[in-house]
């Protein structure tokens, strides 16, 4: 990230993947009891929040094309031909 690597955004997005499927599987696999309210916290107070940090980093780190203005709407762009 603090490089400015073009591929971070790939390497965030795959990071909250598996964060993400870390805390599923975690939660639906596990014992009632607390086990399960263990998978539970750790999954809404760790792996959650950190998976949409990931997210919001990959979405900025998205690399960013440059388009050509589109011709405004109202007509103001256009040239009137007289000769026509």
């Amino acid at each position: 990230m603090l490089r400015r690597d073009p591929w971070r955004c790939l390497t965030t997005t795959a990071t909250a993947e598996l964060l993400v499927v870390d805390a599923w599987f975690d939660v639906t696999t596990s014992q009632p009891g607390p086990v399960l309210a263990t998978a539970v916290v750790m999954a809404v107070c760790a792996e959650l929040p950190m998976a949409a940090l990931c997210t919001v980093l990959a979405v900025r780190a998205l690399p960013s094309r440059t388009r050509d203005k589109a011709p405004d709407t109202d007509g103001s762009d256009l040239q009137v031909n007289a000769h026509t």
